[in-house]
């Protein structure tokens, strides 16, 4: 048996009730790493590709990192596969807080949830007992309540992830929440939970991990914290100005989003208004971090009496300098809002952005929007826009089925900012072409993290950091940072200590922790072999070569950038950078694996 391992996984069938333990071969343990790899693995053999994604067949795996139960820094993450019924495709959501550490310490590798249940449920897990409770009286129920009420009937220790009234109400963009603030947001797994009758999952384990090579495991962990505390960005950034403290970065390089993506241009004073600056100024208590985290980027605020966490970079992006709504108090309390009902920030502020543009070009009118104004820069109206997204009233109704269907509703399928139907973050893709393929390549769609995390390359990424204009060598960039962020999940650990360390520490401490001795090179060789089968689950579920692709403003309409008026050119850039890709993985011209695990 494998150090740092269960071995083991749970199945459970909510239509029937029926609880099935499995042992896990440890090859499958050492093929996938554990998080993201093995839940990719076992979803891929208990779901098929073309069915919908709110049946009864969809599954929800969930599945501890392979350095859950370890000291790593920031080891704690976990991941839930399912089928987005956002976008159709394999969507990996990984989460941070404390629920996925006690997960593994359950005694459980791996958690598959299939079927649906005749009435609200929750499960109850912990070491040696798995239970399907009926909770119909937690049905309607926000997070904090959610969350306080499981807590009270288990113990202060347990740890709940749950779902708000935007999963009961099939919002397509629903998140699961843990921890009151730790989201698993992008893709729908809160809908796909609320599609199967499941409020919550609780957990309470106490299982301890003991390193197989002490010393090789110590020295892993001490390399990595000294490279932590070493790095500007992961020891004084972030810690000082929370990952909002990117804001104003990522303006200077014009790249933040403005009215819906039209373009960058924002006002200097604007955006210190909603800056990670302002934040500590006006709203901000105290740091908040993860389990193990020596980065504490996490940020506990408060506006007026009311307390709560964040905003992250992401929602003040879309649900701030993309509105034109520069008051960082207005968009902390929609941020609250969001993660009380179980809502991504990133989904519903871009989507909001495309209705702005809508409004404005007259292609919907108060009629449409249940007498909502939505001319960009519109005060006092987010939180309310939140409430009906999540409930399905009015307007809100459309906005809760995300962009893409929003648009085509109304004629104008080319204004959705989407790839693959996933809204986008808060990098304009024209100010860096590294971003621009990693969206278009994303296995989840418009995604910046399973694109490969391009800002580490084009902003600070040290000695590895690349002109972001550069079409040569993109290609190989992309699937490097790719293929990293692909090890980061599956062994659990946070994306933002990526711009500290790497593989060559990682190996160390997964070397020393379980015993199996994987180089940098196996554990990225792993991550290839993740990616394939997420590939391979796309192309099965109908999405092809056409499909890699990015919103066509990105080529056709050209802003200042770095003094020059730039679009993405189709044949000098993109399609060069997306054959070189193929190319790199060792795809077909079609972009399909030659074989489904490398």
């Amino acid at each position: 048996m494998i150090n740092g391992y269960n071995n083991r996984g749970v199945d459970v069938n909510l239509s029937t009730g029926k609880i099935n333990y499995f042992n896990i071969n440890e090859d499958i343990l050492i093929k996938t790493l554990g998080g993201r790899g093995l839940g990719v693995y076992y979803f891929s053999k208990h779901v098929s590709p073309r069915i919908d994604a709110l049946s009864e067949e969809n599954a929800l795996v969930i599945s501890s990192g392979g350095l859950g139960g370890s000291l790593a820094p920031t080891g704690g993450r976990f991941s839930v596969t399912f089928k987005s019924p956002l976008t159709g495709t394999i969507c990996s959501s990984n989460s941070g807080g404390f629920w996925g550490s006690i997960f593994k310490r359950t005694g459980y590798d791996v958690l598959i949830i299939k079927g649906k249940a005749s009435v609200p449920v929750c499960l109850y897990i912990s070491e040696g007992r798995v239970d399907i409770i009926e909770c119909p009286e937690l049905w309607g129920k926000t997070i904090p309540v959610l969350t306080d009420k499981l807590r009270e009937k288990y113990t202060k220790k347990a740890r709940v992830l749950g779902i708000g009234p935007a999963g009961e109400n099939r919002v397509k963009y629903a998140s699961m929440v843990n921890d009151y603030h730790r989201t698993n947001a992008r893709g729908g797994g809160g809908a796909v939970m609320g599609s199967k009758n499941l409020k919550a999952i609780v957990v309470e384990g106490k299982k301890k991990f003991i390193p197989s090579n002490r010393e090789l495991y110590q020295a892993g962990i001490y390399q990595a914290d000294k490279l932590i505390r070493s790095m500007p960005v992961t020891s004084m950034a972030f810690p000082e100005l929370g990952t909002d403290g990117l804001l104003k970065m990522v303006y200077e390089h014009d790249m933040l989003p403005h009215r819906n993506f039209q373009d960058v241009y924002h006002a200097a004073e604007d955006v210190a208004k909603i800056s990670g600056e302002c934040l500590r100024k006006e709203i901000f208590l105290s740091k908040k971090g993860c389990f193990n985290c020596r980065i504490q980027c996490g940020r506990s605020t408060q506006v007026g009496k009311k307390k709560g966490e964040g905003p992250e970079f992401e929602t003040v992006a879309l649900m701030g300098a993309n509105l034109c709504i520069y008051d960082i108090k207005e968009i902390a309390l929609a941020n609250y809002l969001c993660n009380e009902l179980g809502i991504d920030t990133i989904s519903f502020g871009n989507t909001i952005g495309l209705a702005m543009e809508l409004y404005e070009k007259n292609i919907i009118d108060k009629k449409n929007t249940g007498g909502f104004i939505l001319r960009f820069g519109e005060r006092g109206i987010l939180e309310h826009l939140v409430h009906k997204t999540a409930y399905r009233e009015d307007f809100g109704n459309e906005i809760a089925e995300g962009a893409l269907r929003l648009a085509r509703r109304h004629g104008a399928e080319k204004l959705a900012v989407v790839v693959k139907g996933l809204e986008l973050p808060g990098y304009d893709p024209r100010a860096s072409l590294l971003q621009a393929l990693g969206y278009a390549t994303s296995p989840r769609g418009g995604c910046h993290l399973k694109g490969g995390y391009a800002i580490t390359l084009g902003f600070f990424g040290g000695s590895r950091e690349v002109d972001r204009f550069l079409v040569d060598t993109t290609a190989e960039h992309i699937v490097t940072e790719q293929d990293s962020g692909c090890v980061a999940d599956s062994l659990g650990v946070c994306r933002f200590s990526y711009f500290s360390i790497g593989e060559n520490e990682l190996s160390r401490i997964y070397s020393g922790f379980t015993g199996v001795d994987l180089s940098p090179n196996d554990l990225r060789s792993r991550a290839k072999g993740t990616i394939n089968m997420e590939r391979m689950f796309n192309t099965n579920a109908g999405f092809y070569r056409k499909d890699d692709t990015l919103p066509l403003r990105f080529f056709n309409e050209k802003i200042l950038i770095s003094g020059k008026m730039r679009a993405i050119d189709r044949e000098t850039q993109f399609l060069p950078m997306l054959r070189k890709y193929f190319e790199v993985r060792k795809w077909n011209e079609d972009g399909i694996p030659s074989l489904y695990e490398d």
